[in-house]
């Protein structure tokens, strides 16, 4: 029989770290517990111990919370042997109902030991993948198409994060390769920024990269950078990547982005329950109150989400209790359907109506 699952690991779903050479490269790792009634214990464990320090190694999850460890690597002197994904390093989250008395992650780890005979364990297996910068322009200047891709792919701010001196400096790199073209490409339409960088020129004119005179070639590529960087920060919000979501708010993105469901960036924090994400995101000047193609407000994404500390954010706020969408439901209708008490009672005590649904039959 299989054993039900206690916890999920939120986005990214893997060990992912920042590498570079000979410093200490930290991540963090979020659990979450689907639990509603007992606390759930995690323990991890790591194929790799010489290269990998967790810390805390054990813990508590309380009933439908949040938990996270810290994942520290190690000074390396050598860039991995394999990168993004490591084939040989990967970790192993141990979880169960947690039945003793004492809290503490000694007792936690004795507990462990203590219960591994019989003991029925909800495993987790994460993958380690290295990313960042250094290994970017270590990938380019080696000419290797499909891991730059796959460094992009998995950190989209990767080459947004470069300043524009770092970014000259890794197109000339490129340009130098023996077949630049397709690096060049994929680098450009990842959003390189660059101002007459050196090789530059010679891409102007090519298919992929058009320049067209006037002012509608403009106003079309500043269209498809908005849409773009809107993408970005929509994908940043759902996965409740607060630095990113930082960067993209210092380089003045279009807040105002949709996708095909008419979700902006706050209703996809707050459908996730990402609450730092959601308090950034109210903070510089959206409307709190936009509706998606049904109706829904982000305070009708953060009741689904069930995470009272998102719905506060929105009450707080000031935002419209009884907001009803298309079909006539109200927040604290979603509430007592999904049956998030503490989300009742917060909606409740500041003022929502407490009948079941603001339509007529």
């Amino acid at each position: 029989m299989e054993m039900e699952k206690l916890v999920e690991v939120c986005e990214p779903a893997e060990v992912r770290i920042e590498f570079t050479l000979n410093s200490k490269c930290r991540t963090t790792i979020q659990l979450k517990s689907l639990n509603p009634t007992n606390p759930i214990a995690f323990k991890i464990q790591t194929s790799s111990p010489h290269k990998f320090l967790v810390n805390p190694p054990t813990g508590l999850i309380p009933p439908l919370s949040m938990s996270t460890f810290q994942v520290i690597l190690k000074p390396q002197s050598h860039l991995p042997p394999s990168y993004p994904r490591s084939p040989k390093d990967r970790f192993l989250i141990k979880t169960a109902e947690f039945t003793a008395n004492s809290s503490d992650n000694d007792s936690i780890n004795a507990w462990f030991a203590s219960c591994s005979y019989g003991l029925s364990t909800y495993d987790i297996k994460l993958k380690v993948a290295f990313v960042g910068s250094f290994l970017l322009c270590d990938a380019v200047s080696r000419g290797d198409l499909e891991c730059v891709r796959s460094l992009i792919k998995r950190q989209r701010s990767v080459v947004l994060d470069l300043s524009l001196k770092e970014s000259e400096s890794l197109l000339r790199v490129a340009t130098e390769l023996a077949h630049p073209d397709d690096m060049v490409h994929l680098l450009l339409e990842a959003g390189l920024r660059v101002h007459e960088a050196v090789g530059f020129d010679k891409f102007k004119g090519s298919d992929d990269v058009p320049v067209v005179g006037g002012n509608v070639a403009r106003d079309e590529e500043q269209h498809v950078e908005d849409v773009e960087h809107g993408e970005l920060m929509l994908e940043a919000s759902r996965h409740g990547n607060v630095r990113e979501v930082e960067l993209l708010l210092r380089r003045g993105v279009n807040l105002n982005y949709r996708d095909h469901y008419g979700l902006t960036a706050l209703h996809a924090a707050a459908f996730k329950g990402h609450t730092n994400v959601a308090l950034m995101l109210s903070e510089v000047g959206l409307d709190l109150e936009c509706e998606d193609d049904e109706g829904n407000v982000p305070l009708h994404m953060a009741v689904e989400s069930g995470d009272v500390e998102t719905v506060r954010v929105f009450v707080e706020k000031g935002v419209n209790l009884n907001a009803m969408n298309k079909r006539g439901v109200t927040p604290l209708y979603m509430a007592r359907v999904w049956g998030y008490e503490d989300v009742c009672q917060l909606l409740m005590s500041k003022g929502a109506l407490s009948t079941l649904s603001l339509t007529s039959a």
